[in-house]
């Protein structure tokens, strides 16, 4: 065959391969375009992010198109280079996933990317909150079978007009498919009010999270739609503190005008002084000047209302099983409370989504004293409540600050200055003009640079150098669950490195994540540079430590485990009788218990051993006391780990102790002189709220051991100690 042909059938043969390879390109790449890819981030609880706390990212992705491994990342942009957070998961094509990331809240602008496994980016946003919770007012949140059911809070006429929109004051409206199943995304939450009708959509991995929230100390609101919600929803059924029977009608509805009458009131004498221009002065600057807040109109005194009490309402037959009665009587509760741990839940026996509840002009004020709303909610600017400024991280920083690093005394430093400029000034002047040597100036100069740089190299070298350190302090709060618990632990690790290092961190507890150092004002940068790699519930943590520095992380978790403490508390005459059992298979010395407001030393527990202790009225010391002792102690060394310069001492000595009194923050802010030295806590560290008579809390120190494995590397220095507090309500006899 002629070459010719052969070349040309080759040709016309390559060319249709060709062409049908264009066509399938072609087609692909119409195909991979038709694709969708939807990923949708939701910031928050309905947009509102809480000050000092975790809160969810919750992320919606649907692939249409063709299936890859997907990296959700999660940066905080407020502060230059902040924290990051990635999750993995794979997208098969035509699937649907919602994930929760739990984020601390460190910034108010966040960048969310979805990445392939190439690091290509497939999506990016930017979300800012509508608004950002101020500490000391409760973040209200609703799971409402409506959106005109959400609870309501009051409108004050007369407010100040920057005071309304997204500033105002109110409440989040959550929805079942976005719910978090993780109970350390529902920590910002301190009332979640929730409809029967809803309870029945959530899944197994939510309402595990609300009841380890509730146990943990939330405030759960449940209204009842219809009694089959309740009755065939057995989580919940068993939760209420009180059986439902029949439905009846009830006219009269004095009970709650009585409840809504008694609502905070607040006169104007009473009202704050708000300030008009907040970012105009420093967190630790007084305003130039103060203005009063507008008059505020009477509607604060709530009214009788005809047409409601003439009207009738739907209500639930209720008969109480371990609660106590809040609005109605023994015939007709309206509203039945009981306690869950250190939380509580509040029954209320008909539904305030239904007419006539729904158009109760009182209404926004019961929904605020049943939330245990301040009155300064409604008369101040969400952005102006004043936050504290310290941060209770800074105590725990103090505490196991690593004691390789010392400072050099300022005095020194200046003596050191003194003596460079003297030595390269008159002294080098001095000496060349004696040996009649002036020009020999342009050697001796750097002679003495690089002698003063060596000599501040050794200085430093002999105060801060040392070995690798792991100091690790745990509290750990024991809630029983029925013949077990669930711990709710924050570790926090101080690193001391020897070089510039990256230290692998991990958390393995059934629900993990960790932070770095909370810095205090409000919402505010990280002290410390950590990246977090979600795995599912746990994490992967890479932390990066300076050289000759220690940094300071927190891991947040929660784990089921056997119950390690146990204790049943009654009175007896006029004291206490105390029961007290270890689980544990050490001894714990010095054991503490708080009752009323006095700490009282118990004594020492054997392992596995269970005694019965006897306290009388007036035993123990105050916690009062102890807060004076440690609250200038704390506020002094949180300053000195700011400065570069100072003593070489660690006042904090006594951890044990130490670490009790920061178990009680609100009396030690009580103490302060100023606003701006009060500490504010990132999570639920503060038991001030139950150092009453009806409540007593169990302090017991475990010296060298810990709950959680968190270091993934060896060091040569390592120190571990843990703080078990478990609260228990007082019984009678």
């Amino acid at each position: 065959m002629p070459q010719k042909k052969v070349i040309g059938r080759a040709a016309l043969v390559f060319s249709r391969r060709a062409l049908a390879l264009w066509v399938a390109a072609l087609s692909l790449a119409a195909w991979t375009a038709s694709a969708e890819l939807r990923f949708d981030p939701f910031l928050g609880y309905d947009d509102i992010l809480p000050e000092r706390s975790w809160f969810p990212v919750m992320c919606e992705i649907f692939n249409d198109g063709p299936a890859f491994n997907a990296v959700i990342e999660v940066t905080a942009q407020d502060f230059g280079e902040g924290q990051t957070r990635r999750f993995t998961l794979d997208l098969p094509t035509n699937t649907r996933k919602r994930v929760t990331i739990p984020v601390f809240a460190a910034a108010r602008t966040w960048n969310i990317r979805l990445l392939d496994e190439k690091g290509h980016v497939r999506s990016e946003t930017t979300l800012q909150p509508r608004r950002v919770n101020k500490s000391g007012l409760p973040l209200i949140a609703a799971l409402a079978r409506s959106v005109n059911g959400v609870p309501t809070l009051p409108d004050i006429s007369g407010t100040p007009s920057f005071v309304s929109g997204d500033n105002k004051y109110g409440v989040a409206r959550l929805q079942t498919a976005l719910f978090p199943d993780n109970p350390l995304a529902l920590e910002g939450i301190d009332v979640l009010y929730l409809n029967s009708e809803k309870a029945v959509d959530l899944s197994v991995g939510q309402v595990n999270a609300i009841v380890a929230w509730l146990q943990n100390g939330g405030h759960l609101i449940v209204s009842v739609e219809q009694l089959t919600d309740v009755s065939g929803t057995p989580w919940l059924r068993d939760l209420l503190p009180c059986t439902l029977s029949s439905m009846n009608n009830v006219n009269a509805h004095e009970a709650l005008q009585d409840y809504a009458r008694t609502a905070v009131v607040v006169s104007d004498s009473d009202r704050p002084r708000v300030q008009r221009n907040p970012n105009r002065n420093g967190p630790n600057n007084r305003p130039a000047q103060q203005q009063s807040a507008p008059t505020v109109n009477y509607i604060e005194s709530p009214t009788d209302d005809v047409q409601f009490n003439s009207s009738q309402m739907l209500v639930a037959t209720a008969k109480l099983r371990d609660g106590n009665i809040l609005i109605g009587d023994e015939t007709t509760p309206l509203a039945i409370d009981g306690l869950r741990g250190r939380g509580k839940i509040t029954a209320l026996t008909f539904n305030p989504e239904r007419e006539p509840f729904l158009s109760w002009k009182n209404r926004p004020w019961f929904w605020s004293k049943l939330a245990e709303v301040p009155a300064r909610a409604y008369l101040e600017p969400t952005g102006m409540v004043a936050a504290s400024g310290l941060s209770s991280d800074g105590i725990f920083q103090a505490m196991i600050e690593t004691k390789q690093v010392r400072k050099l005394p300022l005095g020194w430093l200046l003596a050191l200055l003194v003596a460079y400029l003297l030595v390269i000034g008159p002294v080098d002047q001095y000496w060349l003009k004696k040996i009649n040597r002036q020009m020999l100036t342009w050697i001796t100069f750097p002679c003495y640079v690089v002698f003063f740089s060596a000599l501040i190299y050794f200085i430093g070298f002999h105060l801060r150098a040392g070995e690798l350190e792991w100091n690790e302090l745990n509290v750990v709060d024991i809630l029983p669950d029925n013949q077990r618990a669930v711990l709710r632990g924050q570790t926090y690790v101080s690193i001391y490195s020897p070089n510039n290092a990256h230290y692998a961190l991990a958390g393995t507890e059934k629900f993990a994540s960790l932070r770095g150092e909370y810095m205090g004002y409000g919402v505010g940068p990280e002290g410390s540079r950590v990246s977090v790699d979600q795995t599912g519930n746990n994490f992967q943590g890479d932390a990066f430590v300076p050289v000759w520095t220690s940094e300071l992380f927190v891991s947040d978790w929660v784990e089921p485990a056997p119950l390690p403490l146990d204790m049943t508390v009654r009175r007896a005459g006029d004291g206490w009788e105390v029961t007290v059992n270890n689980g544990l298979d050490r001894a714990l010395p010095g054991v503490q218990v708080v009752l009323g407001e006095r700490i009282c030393t118990l004594g020492d527990l054997a392992a596995n051993e269970t005694k019965t202790f006897t306290v009388q009225n007036g035993q123990g010391t105050l916690i009062n006391q102890l807060a004076g002792q440690y609250g200038s102690l704390f506020r002094n060394a949180v300053q000195e780990l700011r400065n570069s310069f100072g003593n070489n001492s660690n006042p904090i000595d006594n951890l044990a102790q130490a670490t009790t009194a920061a178990s009680f923050l609100t009396y030690i802010n009580n103490d302060a002189q100023q606003g701006f030295n009060n500490f504010s806590e990132p999570s639920n560290l503060d038991l001030s709220r139950f150092a009453t008579r009806d409540y007593a809390i169990l302090l017991a120190w475990d010296a060298g051991h810990s709950p959680a494995t968190l270091n993934q590397f060896t060091a040569k220095r390592v120190h571990r100690n843990t703080l078990f507090r478990l609260v228990a309500p007082v019984k009678t006899s």
